[in-house]
Parts: C-alpha cells; structure tokens; sequence
C-alpha cells in the first residue's frame, strides 16, 4: 500500500490580500469553512420531502497567530480599517478562495506565561471550497 498524501504543514499556505501568512501558533493555523448547509430540506405533514438549494457562499476563516508574529500588526491594521481584500488557502489538494473578505474580529490581546496567541475572525463573503 502506497500512501498518496503525506501531511506536512509547509505545504500549506494562507495569502490575505496578496501576502503569505506567518507565524502561527501551536495547533490548527487556520480554519475555514461555510456558514450555512448547501442545501435546505423539509417534510410536509404527509411525509412529502421538498429540497431548496441555498446559494449563500458566505463563509469564515479563523486565522491563529502567535503574539510575535510578524503578521499580527498587518492583520490588526486590516481590521482597524475595515479594508476589502481577497484571500487564497492552498494546500497540494485543496484551494480555498474568496475574492471579498474582511475581517469582522481582531485579535483579543491575552498576556500570561506563554507566547500570547492572536485569533483573528475574517467573514468571506464569496468562499469558494475546491478539492484538487
């Protein structure tokens, strides 16, 4: 048995609004998913199922920094301002891209023994979900 994918984080990538994400902190990097299911169902009273496809592309994006990375203050600015950007995941068998995003949480500012962790909430309002 051959093994077709070997996981390895350096093969995936983050760009918001042209520029590669990094340093991250310890655990997932990045989540991102849709907010709503692709389909809506229901049954009426007779047992009669109907189904409405929901064309709501709006998804999120959780970005996990560490407190030093050099990202941090970039991301910060794009909150502050409320800028537009796109935004581009990669990996070698997943593309994830929303051409209008911002973000709509910064960081909450944590300081204790470790290395402070910055999470930052980026609402993609076209996200767009493509397995290689």
């Amino acid at each position: 048995m051959s093994l077709e994918y070997i996981y390895n984080a350096k093969d995936v990538h983050i760009s918001v609004d042209g520029r590669v994400v990094q340093g991250f902190q310890d655990g997932d990097m990045f989540t991102a998913q849709v907010k709503e299911d692709r389909v809506q169902t229901e049954v009426d009273a007779q047992g009669e199922p109907s189904v409405a496809i929901n064309n709501n592309r709006l998804g999120q994006v959780t970005v996990n920094l560490s407190g030093n990375s050099a990202d941090h203050k970039r991301l910060n600015k794009l909150a502050n301002t409320s800028k537009v950007f796109p935004l581009v995941i990669t990996t070698p068998y997943e593309k994830i891209t929303c051409d209008q995003c911002i973000i709509a949480r910064p960081a909450e500012a944590a300081f204790g023994k470790q290395t402070p962790k910055r999470t930052y909430t980026i609402e993609a309002l076209d996200l767009h979900v493509e397995v290689l």
